[in-house]
Parts: structure tokens; C-alpha cells; sequence
């Protein structure tokens, strides 16, 4: 395969030589990459708060003044204003970006030219052409000039121009330039590609490429839906070792972040049966992917994501549990067949604020809507990299991951599951359960009596209870004479939704968080009744009248 194959970027033997006079091997030797790397997450970080401050202001006031009826020439001027505003928001947020991706780009490419200059890491034998030198000198100009433009543009007011930003965004990026030419070799698909693609892709590589990219970038193997669950176990091990490294040298770390990345890894020191990470993070909150059994083999494969509240240090405890029980009780019901099951965490759930139908209504469906994607990714990754014959998936989504799941199987194409479970759900944004895609026989519904998330009022509906008798009569007058309608659409356990509601324990009013929370419970009947749907075995679940 020479240079010009698809899938190789240009080598440095393609190139005119540089002048090499502003970097030189003791520069290179002595270069702090890990430096570049934190400023790159700092960048994040003012991104993650940027794409807060503008979801809070497209909820509080660009959308209550388009809702508002204001018309006239002020109510133009507003909406224009408004607009202008949002506009802004948007782009400095896309030209943070750039400045983080840059950056991180360009951290990579530092650390693998230094690992070469000083003959150690995975690049040490490799047979890339050119020399590790030019390929960082290169780097590093191309980081430079980019640099250049993007605070060119802040100073002059072009980086609050959207068309600016978006014409950036469409220019070669950095790895596609210097990467490539450092390895000789494919480079990493970008975002976006399908996992059928990805799959076929990492099915294409020798298994010393393989061993190299994922020594290189842990965080991009590791997440890569396509790719095998071992192979993605095993990048996302040695990540964890490099984000804890990172964390812990830290004098201020994210207290949150780092407490979930210790949780993860005692939990993989801790179980001795087959346990895979397949999926890594500390972008936003945190993203974590727990599985217990191999999906790639196994028969049946539970995937189960948690709501509202859920921090990444539940990935490693509470959320690894309940996974945990799924497998084993679709196991014991299975018959001999092998069960996966998983806890996702592979999104941004809304931060815990108690039993307070305001929690949902400050989050609203965003970040259901935008993991939503990243799950369908994520379930059609598992059949593209199985080697045989598709598993048996269930979609299993709790409180506002239920939401998540909804909105997923109603995606075009559906989700690439069989079964879809909810429980303790505030809705899906479906009106029936046939609009899920896996057929109305084929969705599940758990809601307990006292479960106060369940029987949340709708959107609608809920203004005024509020203006009448505050948040605590909005909750009591629902639950009084609940209608079919919840936060989020139509209430799945109601009759007119269509879907099969099984039994679970009723809960007790005076703890709503522990009814809210008890659906896999151990030896409790909804556990029971969600083993059997995993194992295959829907039938046989005890069945509750809709409401």
C-alpha cells in the first residue's frame, strides 16, 4: 500500500524539506506535551459552560419571548436582538472548539514525535517514513498559523461571526496533515464514519497497526463503535491509567471526575468474573460503558442506561449493580443461553435536584435528544462488530434514560434492538408504543404507584398547578387524577400507549426517591420481570393492568 491509498494522509517523504532551525532534537526531547494537553481541556471546559449558558438562555428567554405573542415593531426588534444574541453564543462556542481540538491535535502529535525521538513507546520499531523531527516541526507550524487565524479573529470580532467559524471548521485539520505522515499508516476514522465501516476498517489492519493506534489514542479506540469489545476493553484500560495519571497530578481536578474514574478502576480490580470497559470519557460529566459478558459472543445483551442524577461514579457502583443483576437474572432464565449486560453512560443526564418536577423542566429533552444519537451509534456498533449472527438486545432505560431510549427507537431506521424496557418513565416522546420500532408486543413498561417521576404532570398542564398551589400541589392534584399525558409525552404505562406493563412493588409515598429507584432491586418482581424480557422470554412476564 503506498501513500497515495485511501486512507493515508501524505508523508513527510511526500514534502519539500523544512528548515528545521527553530526545532531541534534536545527541543523535541525536552518538549512538555502533557502541558499542551491541559490547555486543550481547559478550552473544553469553557466550551462545556458556553453550551450551558446557551441552552439556559434559549430556554429562559429566547424561548419564552417567541412564545409570548409580542408582535409590532418592538416585538421585531426583540426577536432580532434575540437572534443576534443566540447567534453569538453559537459561534463562540464552535471557535472555543477549534482552539480545544487544535490543541489536543496537536498535543498527540507532540507526544508521538517525542516517543519516537527518544526511542521509547510503541513507535520506537515502527517503520514510518520521515523523521520524527520534521513530522513535529510540521506540527508545529501548522498548530502555529492556526492559532494565528483564530485569535486574528477574536480580536477583530470575526470569531462572533458564524460563517467565519463554520468555513474554519471545513478546513484540513491537523492529524489529517501530520499524523498521518508520522504513523505511515491509516489514520483513525473521523466521527461520524458508520460502524459497519469502522469495523470493516479495523478488520483491514495488521495486528501490530492495531497494537499501535490504541497505545496512540486510547480515547479515539476506545470509543470507536465498530470495533471488537476486547479491543475496545483494552484501550479504555490504559486510558483510565492516563486520565487518572492526568487527574491526580492535578492541584484543583474535577472532585466528581476523578471519584468516577477510581470507581471504575476499583470496580475492574475488584471483579474476577469477565468484566469489559467499553467506553471511556471526561468529556462533560464523565462517560462510562460497563459490561458484564462478552456482547460479542453472548446470546442475549441488556443495555441499560440510567437517569437523571447519575454521575460517573455510578458506573463503577449503584448502575454496575443493577446491570449486573440484569445479567444474572436473564441468565438463570435463559436456559443455557449467555447473557451481556451493560450499563451506558455515554451522555449528560440532568444533575439530580431531587423529586422536583422543576429538575425535568430545567433539562428539558436536549440531552436525552443529543444521547440519543451517541446510544443508536452505540447499539448499531455491537452488531457491526459481532462476528457471527446478531445477539438478542434489550434496550433497558430508567427515569429520564428512558427518555434517552425513546427517543432513540424513534430515530429512522429504529434502534438496532428487539426489546425495549422502561421503567420509572417520565415519558418518550412517543404517543404509542408501536412508534418505537421494535413493535407495540415488544416494549415493556414498569411503573410503581409511588413512583412520583412516573406520574410527573404534563408540560402543559403543569404551569398553571403550579400558579394555583406551588410544586407540591402540581405533584398531589396529578397524582390525585393522573391524565395520559407526563413531562415527556404520553405515559407508557397507560393503556391507550400500548405497550406490555409488567407488576412491580407499588413503593411507599413516604420515600419517593427509594420507589423511584427500586426497579432492580434484588429478588424484586420487576427485576424478575425485566431478567425475562433479556433472556428472550417476554412472555412469561407478570402482567400489570395499564392505567
Amino acid at each position: 500500500m503506498d501513500a497515495t491509498s485511501p486512507g493515508l494522509a501524505p508523508t513527510a517523504l511526500d514534502r519539500p524539506p523544512l528548515d528545521r532551525n527553530e526545532l531541534d532534537e534536545n527541543a523535541l526531547q525536552a518538549s512538555r506535551p502533557e502541558d499542551v494537553a491541559a490547555a486543550a481541556e481547559a478550552y473544553g471546559a469553557l466550551v462545556a459552560t458556553l453550551e450551558e449558558l446557551h441552552e439556559e438562555w434559549r430556554q429562559s428567554v429566547a424561548g419564552r419571548v417567541r412564545a409570548s405573542g409580542w408582535q409590532g415593531r418592538a416585538g421585531e426588534l426583540a426577536t432580532r436582538t434575540i437572534d443576534t444574541t443566540t447567534g453569538r453564543l453559537q459561534s463562540a462556542q464552535r471557535e472555543l472548539a477549534l482552539v480545544r481540538d487544535t490543541l489536543r491535535e496537536a498535543a498527540e502529535t507532540f507526544r508521538l514525535a517525542r516517543s519516537r525521538c527518544l526511542r521509547q513507546g510503541p513507535y520506537a520499531l515502527a517503520s514510518a517514513p520521515g523523521s520524527a523531527l520534521e513530522e513535529a516541526h510540521r506540527a508545529d507550524r501548522a498548530t502555529a498559523e492556526r492559532l494565528a487565524r483564530l485569535a486574528a479573529r477574536a480580536r477583530d470580532g470575526r470569531a462572533l461571526d458564524a460563517a467565519p467559524a463554520d468555513t474554519e471548521l471545513q478546513r484540513a485539520s491537523i492529524p489529517a496533515d501530520t499524523l498521518g505522515g508520522l504513523l505511515g499508516r491509516p489514520v483513525v476514522p473521523p466521527q461520524g464514519t458508520s460502524p459497519t465501516r469502522v469495523a470493516a476498517w479495523w478488520r483491514g489492519l495488521d495486528p501490530d497497526q492495531r497494537r499501535e493506534l490504541t497505545q496512540a489514542h486510547p480515547q479515539l479506540i476506545g470509543n470507536l463503535d465498530g470495533l471488537p469489545a476486547r479491543d475496545r476493553d483494552r484501550a479504555n484500560r490504559l486510558l483510565l491509567t492516563r486520565l487518572l495519571d492526568r487527574y491526580e497530578q492535578q492541584a484543583s481536578p474535577d472532585r466528581r471526575l476523578l471519584q468516577g474514574l477510581r470507581a471504575i478502576q476499583r470496580r475492574l480490580a475488584a471483579e474476577h468474573g469477565d468484566v469489559l470497559l467499553l467506553g471511556l470519557g471526561d468529556q462533560g460529566q464523565g462517560r462510562g460503558i460497563l459490561c458484564f459478558g462478552d456482547p460479542d459472543s453472548a446470546d442475549d445483551v441488556a443495555v441499560f442506561v440510567p437517569g437523571f442524577g447519575t454521575e460517573l461514579a455510578a458506573v463503577g457502583g449503584g448502575d454496575a449493580d443493577r446491570a449486573q443483576r440484569v445479567g444474572s437474572g436473564a441468565s438463570a432464565y435463559g436456559q443455557g443461553r449467555t447473557t451481556a449486560s451493560m450499563v451506558w453512560l455515554g451522555y449528560d443526564p440532568p444533575p439530580n435536584e431531587g423529586l422536583d418536577p422543576r429538575s425535568l423542566a430545567v433539562a428539558g429533552d436536549r440531552r436525552a435528544r443529543e444521547g440519543a444519537v451517541e446510544y443508536g451509534r452505540f447499539l448499531a456498533g455491537l452488531r457491526a462488530a459481532r462476528p457471527g449472527p446478531p445477539a438478542h438486545v434489550t434496550a433497558v432505560g430508567h427515569s429520564y434514560g428512558s427518555l434517552l431510549v425513546g427517543l432513540a427507537a424513534q430515530q429512522p431506521g429504529g434502534p438496532v434492538a428487539d426489546e425495549v424496557v422502561l421503567v420509572g418513565s417520565p415519558g418518550t416522546g412517543a404517543k404509542r408504543a408501536d412508534q418505537l420500532g421494535v413493535g407495540a408486543d415488544h416494549v415493556y413498561v414498569g411503573a410503581a404507584e409511588c413512583d412520583p417521576v412516573s406520574r410527573l404532570p404534563g408540560g402543559s398542564a403543569v404551569a398553571g398547578r403550579l400558579e394555583a398551589g406551588g410544586v407540591l400541589g402540581a405533584v398531589v392534584s396529578q397524582a390525585l387524577k393522573p391524565p395520559d399525558e407526563l413531562w415527556f409525552g404520553r405515559d407508557p404505562a397507560d393503556a391507550s400507549f400500548g405497550a406490555r406493563r409488567f407488576k412491580v412493588a407499588p413503593g411507599e409515598a413516604r420515600d419517593a426517591f427509594a420507589s423511584h429507584s427500586a426497579y432492580f432491586d434484588d429478588s424484586s418482581e420487576s427485576l424478575a420481570n425485566i431478567a425475562r424480557v433479556v433472556a428472550g422470554r417476554g412472555e412469561e412476564i407478570t402482567v400489570a393492568t395499564g392505567r
